[in-house]
């Protein structure tokens, strides 16, 4: 089997947070908002037989994330913007090319992403802690005591 397509797209599952939090961390005030985001690996393959024409076969493995980006003062503080979870992979296969089976692969990572609205809202929640405890530690570090 020779791969022949291989190739990553980035889906944001939504252009509106999932959720969002306001936070005071000494003198800043610092807003956190989280999105769901996927990204999708396409691979078509070709099997090859002696003696008959081969059908090609799109292979293709989603992940689907929640991502936290904060900002200070209306600037982004890229250090504390990262993915705070994944789920479990999706993927499948469909027959023919990646370019004819991209539109129903996206569709399956929306729908399984919308599925899981509700967890990425929880995990979102409960990342705040998470936050506060990442900016007390830098702040430890540049605070003489």
């Amino acid at each position: 089997m020779l791969p022949i397509l291989a190739s990553v797209a980035a889906l944001a599952a939504s252009s509106t947070p999932i959720h969002s939090a306001e936070l005071t961390h000494g003198a800043q005030a610092y807003t956190a908002s989280y999105h769901t985001a996927s990204s999708v690996r396409f691979t078509q393959v070709e099997p090859r037989f002696g003696n008959r024409n081969a059908i090609p076969v799109c292979r293709w493995q989603a992940d689907v994330r929640v991502d936290r980006a904060v900002a200070a003062q209306g600037q982004s503080v890229p250090a504390f913007g990262k993915a705070v979870h994944r789920f479990a992979p999706l993927s499948g296969s469909y027959a023919g090319t990646c370019a004819a089976a991209r539109s129903q692969v996206d569709a399956e990572v929306a729908r399984y992403a919308g599925a899981r609205n509700a967890e990425a809202v929880s995990v979102a929640q409960q990342d705040r802690a998470v936050l506060v405890n990442e900016l007390d530690s830098v702040r430890a570090l540049t605070v003489k005591g």
